[in-house]
């Protein structure tokens, strides 16, 4: 049984890594909606965090659409949607992974922004959807993929092979 991983666990995690990387967040986008906390609750844990990681927090940065977080260094600019993992069915679980691939790809606009899909490690070990992010198609679009296993992130670089599954 795949271990569930709420996507503001995800954000959060991606969004730390970020900073740590010298990244600054421009925009984070929470998920509202049925069975979801409130979306006033997920910026209070994210005030939290941006005040642990001593980040300064401007509510300004709250965006209700578009990539779940986008930053900016001098190497760029990053645009990153990310997934939980709920309780659903497998098929569920298929369309919300889809979903995710395809708003990711939506951010595409220039070969030199980076691409990110952060998701809950198990949507691709328990539902086996790796084989669905081919490596030609995240070297064509610079998609990295960040893996939350744990309460660590791993991130996978778009020329990196991802890990078999139990490999992390």
């Amino acid at each position: 049984m795949p271990a569930l991983t709420s996507e503001l666990e995800v954000l959060i995690a991606t969004t730390v890594w970020l900073v740590r990387n010298d990244w600054n967040i421009e925009a984070i986008s929470v998920a509202g909606g049925h069975g979801l906390p409130p979306v006033g609750s997920q910026k209070e844990e994210i005030r939290k965090v941006f005040n642990a990681e001593s980040v300064p927090f401007d509510k300004r940065m709250f965006k209700h659409r578009g990539p779940d977080i986008v930053a900016r260094s001098h190497e760029g600019i990053w645009k990153i949607e990310c997934k939980g993992l709920g309780k659903g069915k497998a098929s569920t679980q298929r369309a919300n992974f889809d979903r995710a691939v395809a708003s990711a790809m939506s951010y595409f606009d220039t070969p030199s922004m980076r691409l990110g899909l952060a998701l809950a490690n198990d949507y691709l070990w328990a539902y086996n959807f790796s084989e669905r992010l081919p490596l030609a198609l995240r070297k064509a679009t610079n998609l990295w993929v960040f893996l939350l296993e744990k309460g660590t992130l791993y991130p996978y670089k778009p020329t990196e092979e991802l890990p078999f599954p139990g490999v992390i």
